[in-house]
């Protein structure tokens, strides 16, 4: 089936809905309404000019027997360019929480204008310093898409590698201001999907002593509680939150620059009688956060053998084994 496309054709307001010279464009999510009812209707047996005064009765849109006609026949579909058509598609599931947890850390969203109103591109990201987590990243997003996953590009300059996906979904879902009410349904649909969100906002806003003690900072107090509360249903118990010597306005230097901070920071402390706990649950992709964990656990349990590898996530659509 070709896809759907939208601004450049099919998807376009029905004939007789240009507005000021211009022709708008329906919203995806309704297309998708559109589209259904109109399948729908053609298999009860109705024809062309009832499926058109049926659609114009229930959504006050009159579709054109062309586009009815290349629906049924399968030449376009508002399904096809968009991997996951809308929020409400969205299955819960370890990749989507990981993925929410490094949005809610260092991913970001970001939108670009176009002329067409309605179809600016939309982008999820993240920039990381370690490759390991760029790719974990990549494979989360293209396990949730159900598609391959994106190659993490490396900035020389900046010294840091980025991965960048469109998806309108995702952008929605997770662009400024974050809900996190709404997010909770998928962070908290199972003990696994916790546990990803949590190695997620850990991999992006954890930190690791050479002791190897765990601690977790950011500039929302609110949902470092929230961070706690989860580490307690795990089984790890956390103190917190607590301000940082990051106040507002003083200045950030790190190795690829420096900026001046917005907002004060706060962080929560892992106990330590919590860091096995921590590891066996979720641990850290980022390879020298993990090792200094496991450092740690080696010198307070020297006799306990380390699990082989990670806690591993498990998706029906996986295409990169982790």
């Amino acid at each position: 089936m070709v896809e759907d496309p939208g601004p450049r054709g099919e998807g376009r307001m029905p004939q007789g809905h240009e507005r000021g010279g211009k022709r708008s464009y329906l919203p995806r999510e309704l297309r998708i309404k559109l589209y259904n009812e109109v399948i729908s209707l053609r298999r009860s047996g109705l024809a062309y000019k009832r499926i058109i005064d049926e659609i114009w009765k229930r959504y006050g849109v009159r579709l054109s027997k062309s586009n009815i006609s290349c629906w049924i026949r399968g030449l376009h579909t508002p399904y096809k360019g968009r991997r996951i058509p809308s929020i409400e598609l969205l299955k819960p599931s370890e990749w989507l929480a990981y993925v929410i947890g490094v949005r809610l850390g260092d991913g970001y969203t970001r939108e670009v204008k176009k002329r067409v109103k309605g179809y600016n591109h939309v982008f999820l990201g993240l920039k990381a310093n370690d490759v390991e987590f760029a790719e974990m990243f990549a494979a989360s997003v293209a396990n949730v898409l159900d598609r391959h996953p994106p190659k993490p590009i490396y900035d020389k300059k900046r010294r840091w590698y980025m991965v960048e996906v469109e998806s309108r979904t995702l952008y929605e879902l997770l662009k400024k201001p974050v809900d996190l009410d709404r997010l909770k349904k998928y962070i908290e649909h199972c003990e696994r999907c916790t546990a990803a969100f949590l190695r997620g906002f850990a991999d992006s806003e954890g930190s690791v002593s050479k002791e190897g003690y765990i601690s977790v900072s950011n500039t929302d107090r609110e949902l470092l509680e929230y961070v706690k509360d989860l580490l307690k249903r795990l089984g790890i118990e956390s103190t917190g939150p607590k301000p940082t010597k990051s106040r507002q306005g003083t200045v950030a230097r790190f190795r690829n620059g420096s900026y001046r901070r917005r907002k004060d920071s706060y962080y929560i402390y892992i106990k330590a009688n919590g860091n096995i706990n921590f590891y066996k649950n979720m641990g850290f992709t980022i390879k020298r956060k993990q090792k200094r964990l496991e450092n740690y656990i080696r010198r307070r349990q020297p006799n306990h053998p380390l699990p082989s590898s990670l806690p591993s996530f498990h998706a029906p659509t996986s295409r990169i084994q982790l």
